[in-house]
């Protein structure tokens, strides 16, 4: 396919696309419950990243506003109408796994690897540089646009409830996040995350720690256990090296179980260490508490805790234990539910309460289903703009399981980046980003702010 005109506009921007992409990468903007504080509220490392792009804005000469922190957001034009532009600075922990530093680009082949480069450091940037050659062209006029740069996508979006709940901001005209898949999402499955847990003593357990994120399959699960030749050879007889490694000091076996992270949204690419531990403690101990977190949890669908759902749009609901601990005391367990459209939001949780008992059930936040029409103006729209710009008329609008910010605001969807037979491994060890895509990507963004745009003077 030919260059297009806006191929060839955002062209003079890609170095500049590369180094702002590499310094951000550098920056490990994961939540930092150590150094959350009234002035970071999201901890040190997501403020940095955040002051990052208030910055590189404002060196662009953009109007550009932090609030508190928690949301960036920066403006160009006026007008009644605006075009809304969300992406997030925040990243998920690192893991374990990786050939080379996660916070430090590398570019392999044109493969560029970095935590962020895919999930949503480098969409974050190409929508940003599309911006900025639409700006700096003269092409923009006639509404207002607003590119919101949050620090808490990946841990529940706090920082767009502030913005649109606390400092009552109005909502987008329009709108796409450039965080998940092109063409474009017009489907989002409703997000339930609980936590369950009990008061339990099981005798020679010490201690179980598993999983960083709750919408992250658990990729490590680490097991103290009271020195025991009987659990130890139940564990080398049930488990291969590569699912479990055992070491033993000071009168304690510490088992490590292995599994293989993967995106929360779909477990059933990954391993899940947790399952795994509860797993082998179940069979082991025969402990009924252990042994019902077992029959309710292993099931990736929800079917064992009888919430089960599927969709002719949507697919199946899914069930990821992102969070497993015990100290001594309390087992905990944390649950990333996701359901599709023929389901009730209340029968679910009622269902989730009823049958975890006698483990106590708390509601740790949710994220609401999201559906647009295919044939509504803001999807055909953005669909046009990516075909015509990529050539690409044979993939479809999505349906998915993840969550993005479009479920935050109205009359927004999830719009790229990632194409088409890539897998960025976003949320694994190896997060990547072909180079070709990305400058791929700030073309399609350009484009589809112009189509957007003329969308806005329409309906004016």
């Amino acid at each position: 396919m030919k260059k297009t005109k806006y191929d060839k506009l955002t062209a003079k921007y890609q170095k500049d696309l590369m180094k702002s992409l590499q310094e951000f990468v550098s920056i490990d903007s994961t939540y930092d419950e150590k150094s959350v504080s009234e002035k970071d509220p999201f901890g040190v490392g997501v403020s940095r990243a955040l002051c990052y792009i208030y910055d590189l804005a404002s060196k662009d000469k953009f109007e550009v506003a932090n609030y508190d922190n928690k949301i960036v957001e920066i403006s160009y034009g006026s007008g009644k109408k605006n075009l809304t532009i969300m992406a997030h600075a925040d990243v998920v922990p690192a893991g374990t796994g990786w050939d080379e530093p996660p916070f430090k680009m590398v570019e392999k082949k044109g493969v560029l690897y970095g935590r962020g480069v895919a999930d949503d450091k480098g969409p974050l940037l190409a929508a940003y540089y599309a911006l900025k050659s639409l700006r700096d062209n003269g092409d923009l006029g006639g509404y207002k646009i607003r590119f919101l740069v949050g620090g808490n996508e990946e841990r529940g979006s706090l920082c767009m409830e502030h913005y649109f709940k606390t400092l009552k901001k109005e909502q987008p005209t329009l709108g796409f996040s450039p965080d998940s898949d092109f063409p474009l999402i017009y489907a989002e499955k409703g997000i339930i995350n609980f936590e369950v847990s009990k008061k339990i003593k099981i005798p020679g357990l010490i201690s179980i720690k598993g999983g960083t994120a709750s919408n992250a399959v658990i990729e490590k699960c680490e097991v103290k256990f009271e020195l025991n030749s009987d659990f130890l050879n139940f564990i080398m007889d049930k488990y291969h090296r590569n699912e479990a490694a055992i070491k033993t000091a000071d009168d304690i076996t510490t088992v490590s179980f292995l599994g293989k992270a993967a995106h929360g949204a779909l477990p059933e690419l990954g391993v899940n260490a947790g399952l795994l531990a509860i797993s082998a403690i179940a069979d082991y101990t025969k402990n009924p508490m252990f042994v019902q977190l077992k029959k309710l949890y292993t099931a990736l669908d929800g079917t064992g805790f009888k919430c089960g759902g599927n969709s002719y749009d949507m697919g199946h609901n899914s069930s990821n234990v992102g969070l497993v601990s015990y100290d001594g005391e309390t087992l905990s367990l944390t649950c990333n539910f996701r359901y599709v459209d023929t389901c009730s939001r209340d029968k679910l949780i009622a269902t989730i309460k009823e049958v975890n008992k006698p483990f106590t059930v708390k509601i740790l936040g949710e994220s609401p289903l999201l559906f647009y029409s295919k044939e509504c103006s803001l999807i055909k729209t953005l669909l046009e703009s990516y075909r015509l710009e990529t050539g690409d008329y044979r993939h479809e609008p999505l349906a998915i399981g993840g969550g993005t910010y479009a479920k935050e605001a109205d009359n927004v969807v999830a719009f790229g980046m990632q194409f088409p037979g890539w897998e960025s491994n976003m949320h694994s060890p190896g997060e990547s980003v072909r180079k070709e895509d990305l400058f791929k990507g700030m073309a399609v963004y350009a484009r589809a702010i112009i189509d957007l745009g003329k969308l806005l003077k329409d309906e004016n």
